[in-house]
């Protein structure tokens, strides 16, 4: 960029579409650190120039940059409040905006002529740079499958961020059905979860031993797949990088040593039924609801041939009891459970009837699906 006079580049000048600002600005605010001692990183970097605008946030852990079309008249760089800049795009009712900056970083949001808007902004030459990708080997992932194992395991991470090795999911390569498979796994101790997918080229993936991403890291990944029919995923050094057609989100690996989950899979259960899932999801929620305000939150489930009972007593409320058909022909059993950890796992699947696994009351119950391969969800058996 040509310098001004007064040693300044030239101040950025365009117009962009409001859909496609809006887009870019809320997955860059997403980034941002709302939190932080360090007002800058609240911020969002601008950069225009070659007919796109590009967008650049951090947390310092987390990173992320997106490259949106847009008539650039004059290149410039600045940064502004991200929360502000978010909240005043979205609200914007035209369909396309003008954005000039003026002396001391001031970005003027123009909107048709009746909305005239003003941030004060900074100068972006200390903002922290992107960590580099040029040299990452990436992987291309079904980004569809990526989402689903995302959804299938990433509600169950510890949200006890001192329970460091837990806050995260876990990602590893393992065999699966005679092929490789990338897992995704999470626990928070009292239930587990682990899906997987499988990609032609997964053996090219530079990922000798498993690795704990950041669950905030792994939520945006899942935003990234919307709409998308691949995404890629690498490995530089301390870093998971994907990277879509226009964005590429960079998020610092946990430390930490994630337990090992083989040792929490049910190897012996032999009691097992299939259940119709939306039945079971419709049970119960209805169950949960006399479940929410008692001391407990546990229901029991009690197992006859053909049959299951789902019932919850709140000594303060009332009791709740749903019978199901249920294919099983093992002995009677009761078990109980909180209904939420269940709920939680039936809700992404994809299979119309599921399969629970049992062996004694103490023990966990497992939770597989034909329509869902490599999922298997453990869930820890409660004291009636």
């Amino acid at each position: 960029m040509a310098p001004r006079p007064g040693g300044r580049p030239h101040m950025l000048a365009l117009n962009i579409k409001k859909e496609e600002l809006a887009r870019g600005v809320g997955q860059t605010s997403a980034i941002a650190d709302k939190r932080s001692a360090l007002p800058l990183l609240s911020n969002i970097l601008l950069e225009a120039e070659d007919g796109r605008l590009r967008l650049t946030a951090t947390d310092m852990e987390l990173s992320f940059q997106g490259s949106y079309q847009a008539e650039v008249e004059s290149p410039g760089r600045l940064t502004v409040p991200a929360r502000t800049f978010n909240d005043l795009v979205r609200n914007l009712s035209a369909a396309e905006v003008r954005l000039t900056e003026e002396e001391n970083f001031t970005l003027h949001l123009t909107a048709r002529s009746q909305t005239k808007l003003v941030l004060y902004g900074t100068g972006p030459d200390d903002f922290p740079a992107m960590p580099p990708v040029d040299n990452v080997t990436f992987l291309e992932l079904s980004a569809r499958d990526l989402q689903s194992a995302i959804d299938r395991t990433i509600y169950s991470v510890a949200k006890d961020e001192t329970r460091y090795n837990l806050s995260g999911i876990y990602l590893e390569k393992v065999e699966y059905e005679g092929r490789p498979n990338l897992r995704l796994v999470s626990t928070d101790g009292h239930r587990l979860n682990l899906a997987g997918l499988s990609a032609p080229d997964l053996a090219g993936l530079d990922l000798p031993k498993g690795v704990l991403v950041p669950s905030k890291g792994m939520g945006e990944v899942r935003k990234l797949t919307e709409g998308a029919e691949t995404l890629l995923l690498g490995l530089s050094g301390d870093s998971l990088v994907a990277r879509s057609q226009n964005t590429v989100l960079v998020m610092r690996l946990q430390e930490g040593r994630f337990p090992d989950y083989n040792l929490v899979l049910p190897k012996d259960n032999n009691r097992h039924l299939l259940v119709v899932r939306r039945e079971l999801q419709e049970a119960l929620k209805l169950v949960e609801i006399l479940c929410a305000g008692g001391e407990y939150k546990v229901v029991k489930l009690a197992l006859e041939p053909g049959r299951m009972v789902i019932s919850a007593v709140n000594p303060s409320q009332g009791q709740a009891e749903e019978s199901l058909e249920v294919e099983y022909e093992g002995e009677p059993l009761e078990i109980g459970f909180n209904p939420r950890y269940c709920l939680e796992a039936l809700n992404p699947l994809a299979s119309e009837k599921v399969r629970l696994s049992f062996r004694e009351a103490a023990n966990p119950i497992l939770l597989t699906a034909a329509e869902d391969p490599g999922y298997s969800g453990v869930i820890m058996s409660m004291k009636i």
